[in-house]
């Protein structure tokens, strides 16, 4: 045991990690650093695998087909659900807010629609969440005039103080009882095998794989829905339906509805949206359906790791500074580049290969300090002022003979 726990390395590793403890506790809140700060908070590592490596192939998934409803109009969106509910898809799901009455002809008209279809499931949202019950107040969005009729489904993303939307919670607790998302309930509707599968993880928040853009996915415009010489049904029968806002080339507000996602290939500071909400609520159907969930390696072992890296790295110093003193400052920073390098590589191909996140933000902190920290330690422990730092284990032997 005392060969593999070396008094040295262990004392400086100690070190480390209390100058990383120290930083965590720190919050920057200098407003001229905002800008900086959120920039930093809004940038993941596997926002180059998404981006950059992600495979560009279009690969259409004719489970899911996306409707575009351009700016909602009740009228159009009660006959374009008579047609869509004709051709006999599985489940349709309707990315907009219905959330008062407006004209008694036409709401009844809608009204009408969604009770004739029998397997809409409405948006809705989550409002005021109480801490201290771990639950939100209500669910609301949407009329009883129309919900009575459908299922719901909240289409809030978690509040996450970044701006690109990375997760989504399954279920959440509502003073009603329990309350699941919108991709949750129409992945039930379509594949309830799918969605028990994922809730025994049992995960609150679910990271979402973005495996496609809107160009994955079949599309239609309200024209050819509505367009009665078109034959729906072999094109929509047994398939999950999304129907919301995707764009309107004729609106002058482009952002409407629109969240900045992984996939946006400027991954760090972002300044325009690049996803749709029906999109991202797609994506995460697919993810269900597919089973193909995010993977995260525990807490616990991913700062065990940092730890050993890190003891490892200050026992190489140790051995290099006995052998090759001249070289002693090239060959670490060196090292610190070539490590930083690989490190990178194999969280970025963990992410790709098996969806295995790896948050290893102790670790490449204890990377990028551990030398700075060594010297500190050194400079300190050779003061003859500091006489309990004296009885440290030290490297640089000054009585040391030539």
């Amino acid at each position: 045991m005392k060969k593999l726990i070396r008094p040295y390395p262990a004392v400086v590793t100690v070190f480390v990690f209390l100058v990383i403890g120290v930083l965590s506790l720190i919050r920057l809140n200098i407003h001229f650093l905002d800008p900086f700060t959120q920039g930093i908070k809004d940038f993941d590592l596997t926002d180059i695998v998404y981006s950059r490596l992600r495979n560009q192939e279009v690969r259409l998934d004719d489970r899911i087909v996306l409707v575009n409803t351009g700016q909602p109009d009740r009228a159009l969106m009660a006959a374009m659900l008579k047609r869509i509910s004709e051709a006999q898809p599985k489940v349709i799901g309707i990315d907009v807010l219905y959330a008062g009455r407006q004209n008694a002809a036409i709401d009844s008209a809608l009204q009408a629609a969604i009770q004739h279809s029998d397997n809409v499931v409405l948006a809705s949202t989550l409002e005021n969440y109480r801490d201290d019950l771990k639950r939100f107040q209500s669910e609301t969005g949407v009329d009883t005039f129309f919900s009575n009729y459908a299922r719901l489904g909240y289409a809030n993303f978690p509040s996450m103080e970044v701006r690109t939307i990375r997760f989504f919670s399954p279920l959440e607790r509502t003073r009603e009882g329990v309350s699941y998302s919108f991709a949750t309930r129409i992945a039930e509707q379509y594949a309830p095998e799918k969605v028990e599968k994922m809730l025994k993880r049992k995960n609150e928040l679910e990271r979402i794989h973005f495996s496609s853009t809107e160009d994955n996915f079949i599309q239609f415009e309200p024209e050819a829905i509505l367009d009665t010489a078109v034959d729906l049904k072999p094109l929509l029968a047994g398939k999950i339906i999304l129907m919301g806002y995707n764009g309107d080339p004729t609106s002058e507000c482009t952002a409407m509805d629109k969240f900045h996602t992984p996939l946006n290939v400027r991954y760090s500071g972002r300044s325009e949206p690049d996803m749709h909400g029906i999109v991202i609520h797609a994506n995460i159907i697919r993810m269900i359906l597919d089973g193909k969930f995010i993977n995260k390696i525990p807490a616990w072992l991913s700062l065990l790791l940092a730890i050993l890296v890190c003891y490892g790295n200050v026992s190489l110093l140790e051995w290099v500074h006995e052998r090759y003193p001249r070289l002693y400052h090239p060959i670490t920073r060196t090292l610190q580049v070539a490590e930083f390098a690989l490190l990178f590589f194999l969280i970025s191909l963990l992410f790709y290969w098996f969806r295995l996140k790896w948050d290893f933000t102790a670790g490449l902190l204890a990377l990028a300090l551990y030398f700075d920290v060594l010297l500190s330690y050194e400079a300190f422990s050779s003061s003859r002022n500091q006489v309990w730092i004296n009885k440290l284990p030290k490297i640089f032997k000054l009585n040391k003979s030539g």
